[in-house]
């Protein structure tokens, strides 16, 4: 979900209301409903729903690329919505939570840690969801929800209006994925915090899953921007942050022969 998608920077980058603030929404409502019901439920249970989703959306997307653009074409963007949210990610959730409150009941896998490794999960999650709250708004519906790889150019990006360009504003001036970023420390805090062995497992699932995906999704938008997105590699790091944002025309502009990369 971190499929980058412009580089040609306008002096006020576009930021998209709806899906950062929601982002935000629903931590507020997990985590304010779990302090009513006084343990750990809500939090767990869509964190595993969300990135389990995530986990089955990559595997059954990326290494199908080409069959899911030849089903899509026809029939539009919105008949992958359905498919991505209401099968994929709603799905997960919904198994997730019948076993977590029935069957092996995985909510209740826990240990009992130190106060300062919750205090420190805490800490982690907010970090986490902030950074989140800022990419996400630089990415928009369109790129979150995957559909920019899905319609490509000449194949239902103008029609489906999805925008395709790569993003080079916001974090993605420090660094290639924040949100797999995110992904990953969001897991890692919810873990610390709910003390959950359940959510610890997610997480080794998604690093598995993403070192697999990564390799395909590279290779898609080398294909698709081609130089732009070989130069923004040159000087964006994949996952450590750089010091400094990179500045978007450096990305525009391929270094004169000779000069360092």
């Amino acid at each position: 979900m971190s499929t980058q998608t412009a580089t040609r920077p306008s002096a006020r980058p576009a930021w998209h209301h709806g899906p950062a603030w929601l982002w935000l929404l629903s931590f507020f409502i997990c985590i304010g409903a779990d302090v009513l019901l006084g343990r750990w439920v809500l939090l767990p249970l869509y964190i595993a729903g969300f990135y389990g989703g995530m986990i089955v959306i990559d595997l059954f997307t990326y290494p199908m690329l080409e069959r899911w653009r030849a089903w899509l074409q026809p029939r539009g963007v919105w008949a992958w919505y359905f498919v991505e949210v209401g099968l994929m990610w709603i799905g997960t959730t919904i198994v997730l939570a019948i076993v977590g409150l029935v069957g092996p009941r995985w909510l209740e896998w826990s240990w009992q840690g130190p106060r300062a490794l919750q205090a420190l999960g805490a800490l982690l999650l907010a970090a986490s969801v902030l950074i989140g709250v800022w990419a996400v708004g630089q990415m928009g519906w369109a790129r979150v929800l995957f559909a920019a790889a899905l319609f490509p150019p000449g194949r239902g990006a103008e029609e489906q209006n999805i925008p395709q360009k790569l993003v080079v504003q916001g974090p993605y001036r420090y660094v290639r994925n924040p949100l797999y970023d995110t992904d990953m420390t969001l897991i890692a805090a919810t873990a610390l915090l709910t003390q959950n062995w359940g959510i610890v497992l997610l997480l080794a699932a998604y690093i598995t899953q993403l070192i697999m995906q990564l390799r395909l999704e590279e290779r898609e938008l080398r294909a698709r921007f081609g130089g732009a997105y070989i130069r923004y590699c040159q000087l964006v790091p994949r996952f450590i942050p750089r010091l400094t944002p990179v500045d978007p025309r450096e990305i525009e502009t391929p270094a004169a022969p000779g000069s360092a990369g």
